[in-house]
């Protein structure tokens, strides 16, 4: 979760003048995919001032080296070319995460085998 430090606000009431700050982000759920390289996902935003509000989605992909984030109900969309230490770092992050989950799978006895580095 973050805390997002200038958070969007909405009118409470449609033709109002009552804001409501939408101050949580949470990116859930997402795929890491080894075998395209790409990260996935949905993001939710939330107020903490007021619970009644309505949650607020949108969409995370990064994908050829292109972060793009869009919450279409605030007008956001952003797109930024990932430097090649942080393409670098999102393809060790979906390897380490799919070396971990394969790990457990046999260390918990669900999968016979050895678990190796690769796709």
């Amino acid at each position: 979760m973050i805390t997002l430090t200038a958070p969007p606000t909405v009118n409470t009431v449609l033709g109002g003048v009552a804001l409501v700050s939408y101050d949580k982000l949470v990116i859930t759920p997402f795929v890491l995919d080894p075998v395209t390289g790409t990260v996935t996902g949905s993001v939710r935003m939330t107020s903490t001032a007021n619970s009644a509000m309505q949650p607020l989605t949108g969409t995370l992909r990064i994908a050829s080296g292109v972060l793009t984030v869009e919450i279409s109900q605030v007008d956001f969309f952003r797109q930024i070319q990932l430097s090649v230490g942080q393409i670098n770092s999102v393809n060790a992050i979906i390897t380490n995460a799919q070396n971990a989950l394969e790990a457990g799978l046999v260390s918990l006895g669900v999968v016979a085998g050895t678990q190796t580095t690769g796709i």
